[in-house]
């Protein structure tokens, strides 16, 4: 029973650590292809336009940041509570 904890536990490292690859893509895109400000006469009516080319242009958008933040989350939520499940079933 406690091997597949470890492999719960491992596979909630694994989230993490793809949740953190998508974070690291989505800065570096952004650092290196910076997004501009278009706005019309007005500066009310404004829109925020990506620099990169073609598919690195749609992974600058908030969805990649929740997808991120999401992946990390669910990941150390796993990591955590496989641990505890661990600790609590090797004390009885």
């Amino acid at each position: 029973m406690l091997i597949n904890i470890d492999n719960i536990i491992k596979c909630g490292a694994i989230f993490s650590l793809a949740g953190t690859v998508i974070m690291i893509i989505l800065v570096s895109v952004i650092l290196i292809f910076p997004v501009q400000k278009i706005c019309d006469s007005n500066d009310s009516n404004c829109q925020f336009v990506s620099t990169a080319p073609g598919i690195l242009r749609s992974i600058v958008s908030p969805l990649t940041l929740v997808t991120a933040l999401l992946t990390i989350a669910t990941g150390l939520l796993i990591f955590r509570f496989g641990t505890r499940y661990k600790l609590r079933k090797s004390h009885l």
